[in-house]
């Protein structure tokens, strides 16, 4: 490795570990190396043996409807070729350590590109120690999203609503009782178990609802274990009625103060646009304008709940569809990238979020906005708290459950308006505590009124 590799502070497989910023998302390299190639290999036993899984009948009508449509065809194998290529190009060390069969590739093309899906989405996510910990299809996905015809498909409408259809089976299948196999109190050291040793030491059960004396510590689903809650009184939500707290458990990532109502906000290091946050609400996304964002990372081993932040009303709420393994078009595919951590902000604008927008007495208004990322295709807002435009407000109190995400990682933006409010050191010093050993707890002080 050169002198300038070494200053430059891009991560390598020599001066990176498998899991930074954030506990999910890792160095390219890393999630080829160390995540992708043994899936390649399981897949290829499993062919030899006869015992690959039966494509799915959404995962066919999914294949069918790209062979038929020309253009995304080609776009499908264009990001193969072009994985492919980003793949040949890593240094030598890294493709020795990446190769099987005496190839250096991403997928060997186009059938292999479904076969590998199908093989994710027929099964519920493992727990494992890597980056890639409850986000497997992330970890198929993240060279080829910043290709140039991986930027082309997955932000293209179409298309998505194509792949939603998949998603939804795998989130139907993650909602079914065979998607407990993870969960085996008789076999708890299995591979991928989500009840072994190793992750009661990462803290996937911390404080969280279960009972191990029950199968499956008595969740019917592998989705309703994604979502488990706290125990009682574990996140008692802080300070007097006048301030505002941490809806959702998160570890700080950005802060932003001035935001600009519109502005290009896939330039450079992305720039917030609240007209594109509130996707194009106009009359929601002026109410912060010149005010402060708060920008905070879930990752797929934490409480995945929204909770209400505040006493007051809820004046408007809604599901804004979008984009799922879309990335920032400008952040390139260079060693030391990070796809999904580094576009946060970016798909705050274009992934598929909840927004909520609160008024409260001191504070005036403070807008929420969950945001979906990469496997995270559902966002859920209960059903109590959906406000539509025109509706009378609805009253919340602080802690009040309003909704959830399904399964996966995902992010949250907190909005409050110009000279309202002041926020807490540790928001505002968000960048310096992106490496924090745990998120910050749900319930914590972010604001007070001025």
């Amino acid at each position: 490795m050169d002198s300038s590799t070494q200053t430059s502070g891009l991560l390598t497989l020599e001066n990176a570990d498998p899991i930074q910023m954030g506990f999910w998302v890792p160095n390219r390299v890393w999630a080829t190396a160390n995540y992708l190639i043994p899936l390649r290999k399981h897949i290829a036993q499993k062919k030899l043996d006869g015992t690959l899984t039966p494509m799915i009948p959404e995962m066919q009508d999914f294949k069918n409807w790209i062979t038929h449509h020309s253009v995304y065809r080609m776009w499908v194998n264009l990001m193969i070729e072009q994985s492919n290529d980003f793949v040949k190009s890593l240094d030598e060390k890294t493709r020795q350590e990446i190769q099987a069969d005496g190839d250096v590739i991403w997928l060997e093309g186009y059938d292999h590109l479904f076969e590998v899906i199908n093989e994710i989405i027929t099964t519920s996510p493992s727990f494992n120690e890597t980056a890639m910990v409850g986000t497997p299809l992330n970890g198929l996905l993240a060279v080829s999203m910043a290709t140039e015809a991986g930027l082309a498909l997955f932000h293209d409408t179409t298309f998505n609503g194509q792949f939603k259809k998949v998603l939804d089976a795998w989130n139907t299948f993650l909602k079914s009782s065979p998607s407990l196999d993870k969960l085996d109190i008789n076999d708890p050291e299995k591979p991928g178990s989500w009840i072994s040793k190793a992750a009661w030491a990462a803290g996937v059960w911390d404080q969280m609802e279960k009972d191990t004396s029950q199968p499956a510590y008595g969740y019917d689903s592998w989705n309703s274990f994604f979502i488990r809650k706290f125990v009682p009184g574990a996140r008692p939500f802080q300070g007097p009625p006048e301030v505002v707290d941490i809806g959702c458990e998160t570890t700080p990532w950005q802060y932003s103060n001035n935001v600009a109502l519109e502005t290009e906000f896939w330039i450079k290091d992305v720039n917030y646009s609240l007209l594109d946050l509130f996707a194009g609400e106009r009359q929601w996304a002026k109410l912060f304008g010149g005010g402060q964002i708060y920008q905070g990372f879930l990752s797929a081993t934490h409480y995945h709940r929204w909770n209400a932040p505040l006493d007051g009303h809820i004046v408007c709420s809604w599901v804004q569809p979008g984009t799922y393994f879309a990335q920032r078009p400008g952040q390139g595919e260079n060693q030391g990238t990070w796809e999904g951590t580094e576009s946060q902000p970016y798909l705050g604008h274009v992934a598929a979020r909840a927004i909520f927008i609160f008024e409260h007495e001191q504070c005036g208004y403070v807008g929420l906005i969950c945001i979906g990322m990469v496997e995270v295709s559902t966002c859920v807002i209960n059903s109590e708290y959906i406000v539509n435009e025109g509706d009378d407000p609805v009253p919340i109190k602080r802690g009040a459950e309003i909704g959830h995400f399904e399964f996966g990682g995902s992010t949250h933006m907190m909005l409050f308006q110009k000279d309202k409010v002041t926020l807490e050191k540790w928001a505002i010093d968000a960048v310096q505590h992106r490496n924090d050993p745990k998120p910050t707890p749900m319930g914590t002080i972010i604001a007070k009124p001025k």
